[in-house]
This record gives C-alpha cells, structure tokens and sequence, in this order.
C-alpha cells in the first residue's frame, strides 16, 4: 500500500512537473524579434525593417519614446487589431492590421539604416 502511495505522488509531481514546463514554454516561445527604424507619427509607434515592411507596435510607450529615429531591436508578441474604417454614413468595415505588443527594446545604432544596406 505504501509503495503505491509513493508511485502515485510520484507520479502527480511528475505530470505537475511536465504541465508547468510547458506553460513556461508557451509563454516565451510566441515572441517575435523585429530590426529597423523607430518612428512616431499621430501617437502610433511603427518600426520599418529592411526590406520596408512597416511593423505597428503597441505597448512600451515609455521603452520607445526616447528611440525615436534609431536602429532598434523590438522583441514582442504578434497580434491583431481591428479598425473602424467606416464612412461616415456608409456600410460597416474594418480593417485587420498586424501589431507587435512591445516587450523589450535594445538600442542598435543612433541613426538608422537604409533600406538594402
């Protein structure tokens, strides 16, 4: 009897173990890490990479201020938003635009690259 109590507990830790490994795994694994130039415009933050894709980035208003115009690296979470792009008095509609929620931002150089360097 004893012995299947200690397997049992054994067991529970185990699967305890594994389950909250994989939390810690999900939560890290989902971040994106993004190079370009930070820019300002309207209050949207943007971020405009090599190839001059323009990446939205909410969140970390604080962290980005003072990059304004730098090389950055931007690592976050990949995501959604949607926007009204309703007429007014027209039909309903939307826009979905991809956004990166802000998590850390390295300091790469002062002034940016251009594109195809």
């Amino acid at each position: 009897m004893r012995k299947t109590k200690t397997l049992m507990l054994t067991l529970v830790l185990m699967v305890s173990a594994v389950w909250l490994q994989a939390q810690d795994t999900g939560k890290t694994s989902n971040l994106e890490t993004i190079e370009g130039c930070l820019h300002h415009s309207a209050g949207q933050y943007t971020l405009i990479d090599d190839t001059n894709t323009i990446h939205h980035l909410v969140g970390g208003a604080a962290k980005l201020s003072h990059h304004i115009g730098h090389q950055v690296e931007i690592t976050g979470k990949p995501g959604v938003r949607t926007l009204d792009t309703t007429p007014q008095g027209g039909a309903s509609a939307a826009v979905v635009q991809p956004i990166i929620e802000v998590k850390s931002v390295k300091h790469i150089a002062d002034t940016c690259k251009s594109a195809g360097d």
